[in-house]
């Protein structure tokens, strides 16, 4: 296979995602009945976004129900949940808590930025999210979320989750997109509407972000962008853009390095065009 750290990002996060189902696998073999994997290790097999250590986090975490036995197997970490509150289901012959379940344990420990991704992830509808394995799109609606959290109010993570969906949107294509929103906003800026629609010369177009108002798009430029079809399929939209009077804001993974003050910087400039 060569030196995974050498293939592009995509790749590594799919080889590290076959190894986590392989172990998951035959893990599962020897998994007493009453276990369950949760936390990260669900996350990950449910391809809900996720910081890049956690991505490559080897110990599996294994979930039971409050007061039952603990197991002690070697590559293992064991967590509690109230089964009563949170459901348990499977993919692909794998026993594991649900997304929503899976969530509001992530909720216990990860960071609320962190967290706002996975929620932006649930919410959305889109097919075009790179490798989430959801059940249905979206997962949840804010309402029922909302809904599920008054209900679980006095579990652990509910509070964190609930500042989580504040700052979340419906209808991400991918995390970076999540990331590009919310830097901006960080940043102090006015918040960018995700794929505003847009109308030129009857053709619908979405940019990634956008201020409809300031006729400013903000597009993420990532490895799916890197076709030759999407590439011609994106200077064609690129154009239409600025010739209906739109500044095209392109940004790239390397523009959300150093909290994003690249990133920041262009959006900046183009609004400061406008006034």
């Amino acid at each position: 296979m060569g030196d995974p750290s050498l293939l592009p990002v995509a790749e590594q996060r799919a080889t590290a995602d076959e190894r986590l189902r392989a172990t998951a696998a035959a893990y599962a073999l020897l998994m007493p009945a009453h276990h369950v994997f949760g936390g990260v290790t669900a996350a990950r097999l449910w391809g809900l976004p996720l910081p890049a250590a956690l991505e490559q986090e080897e110990a599996l975490v294994i979930a039971r129900p409050n007061g039952s036995t603990r197991g002690r197997a070697r590559g293992t970490r064991h967590v509690a949940f109230d089964a009563a509150r949170l459901r348990v289901t499977e993919l692909e012959g794998l026993r594991l808590l649900t997304p929503l379940a899976t969530t509001l344990m992530l909720a216990r420990d990860l960071e609320h930025e962190r967290l706002v991704h996975v929620v932006d992830a649930l919410l959305t509808p889109s097919t075009r999210y790179p490798g989430l394995r959801l059940p249905r799109r979206p997962q949840v609606t804010r309402e029922a979320l909302r809904r599920m959290l008054g209900d679980a109010k006095s579990l652990r993570g509910a509070g964190a989750l609930r500042a989580a969906l504040a700052d979340a949107r419906v209808g991400v294509d991918s995390r970076f997109e999540s990331i590009a929103r919310r830097t901006i906003v960080l940043a102090g800026l006015p918040e960018p509407a995700v794929h505003p629609l847009v109308v030129i010369d009857g053709m619908r177009l979405r940019p990634d972000l956008g201020y409809p108002e300031l006729k400013i798009a903000i597009e993420y430029e990532g490895e799916g962008h890197l076709s030759p079809k999407q590439w011609a399929i994106d200077i064609d939209r690129y154009e239409r853009l600025e010739a209906a009077g739109w500044i095209v804001v392109r940004i790239t993974k390397a523009h959300l390095a150093r909290a994003g003050a690249s990133c920041v910087r262009r959006v900046r400039a183009a609004i400061a065009r406008r006034s």
